[in-house]
């Protein structure tokens, strides 16, 4: 039986971009945060929860990525 043709390898999801771009979005909101401080403290819990569920998702994508190295 003959195999189909493929153009495209088999795509691997982009987890090490994901992890990188998630710790670059963190900080960027984190340095927002310090440079525009606010005295509501219900609007500084939505900014800064977001900025560190992105640097854990972040942190723990790219731990993963070098603790397995290229092979995961």
């Amino acid at each position: 039986m003959k195999q189909p043709v493929r153009f495209v390898p088999a795509m691997r999801f982009p987890f090490t971009f994901m992890g990188i771009l998630s710790i670059a979005l963190g900080v960027w909101i984190g340095t927002y945060v310090l440079l525009h401080p606010t005295r509501d403290p219900i609007v500084l819990a939505l900014e800064i929860l977001p900025a560190g569920a992105l640097l854990l998702f972040g942190g723990s994508l790219l731990y993963r990525r070098l603790r397995a190295g290229s092979s995961a």
